[in-house]
Formats: C-alpha cells, structure tokens, sequence
C-alpha cells in the first residue's frame, strides 16, 4: 500500500520563511501555497495571513501564474487551450485569469503551431488507410487540447 508523505509541522516564521522559498523558485497559485501549507500542519489564519504578505510582496501573483503557465504549456509542451484552461482550473485559478492568459495566445500563432504539429504528426503515422490516418491524428490532437473544429479543418487539406 501506498504511506502518506508525512511532513512535520512547522512554526509560522518558519513556514512562511519557507513559503518564500516555495514561490521564489517559480510562480505558484494561490492553491498551490495554500495546499503546502496545509501539509506543514498550518492553522487557517496563519496560511492565509502568509498568503497574504507573499501577495503583498509580489512573490504570490496568481495572473503571472497563469500567464506563465499557458505560455509555457503551449510553446513548450504544445498543448491546446482546452488543455491548458482544465490544468489552471485544476490549480484553484479563478476563471478571469483563466481567460486573460489563454487571450495572450494569438490565435494566429496557435493556428500556425498546430499545423506545424499536425504536419510532423502525420508524416510519423504509418497507416496506409487516409481515413484511419486522419482519425488518429485527430484524436491525437483533440486529446492534447486542441479544438476539434481546427483539428479537422487542418487535416481537410490531407
């Protein structure tokens, strides 16, 4: 069976001296702290009290958060903006910094970056059968995210 990690419980100056840590290494949601704190053994007033002063200190900023992580996703592990929107709602992002880092992706760009991708997917595919070849790399693609509408607008061409 699987043993919970068990962390020990810290005093408030040195869960928030290691919370600034936490946040110094990269951007992090307000949830992410929040749930490490959790896991120091930390009292609702006292997270949300070091939650607050790192947001003071700009070291917690949740639309730099998820600025970040949708350019860094879409650029580097080419996902879709489906992808990219259900992980920031998985990480407790509120929905107007949602739509403010997936707006900063033009749409010019991401068009231009799935037919790239769709390009060297479907020259990897080794099904002889076009049918079968366009639904697997469609399926490949609404998997990573991607509208299916785009995806098979794309491959209308193949």
């Amino acid at each position: 069976m699987f043993e919970e990690k068990k962390f020990p419980k810290y005093s408030f100056a040195m869960a928030s001296s290691k919370a600034r840590g936490y946040c110094d290494k990269a951007e992090r949601s307000h949830q992410m702290v929040r749930n490490k704190l959790i896991q120091w053994g930390l009292s609702y007033s006292d997270r949300e009290q070091i939650i607050s002063s790192l947001i003071q200190e700009d070291l917690l900023n949740e639309e730099r958060f998820a600025q970040a992580f949708a350019n860094d996703k879409f650029r580097f592990n080419h996902w879709g903006i489906r992808k990219i929107e259900m992980a920031l709602k998985a990480k407790g992002v509120s929905e107007r910094n949602i739509k403010d880092a997936i707006g900063r992706i033009a749409p010019e760009e991401y068009r231009v970056a799935l037919v790239e991708l769709v390009q060297k997917r479907w020259e990897r595919e080794k099904l002889q059968d076009v049918f079968q070849k366009k639904n697997k790399v469609a399926r490949y693609f609404i998997s990573r995210g991607y509208q299916s509408s785009l995806v098979w607008n794309i491959l209308e061409s193949y």
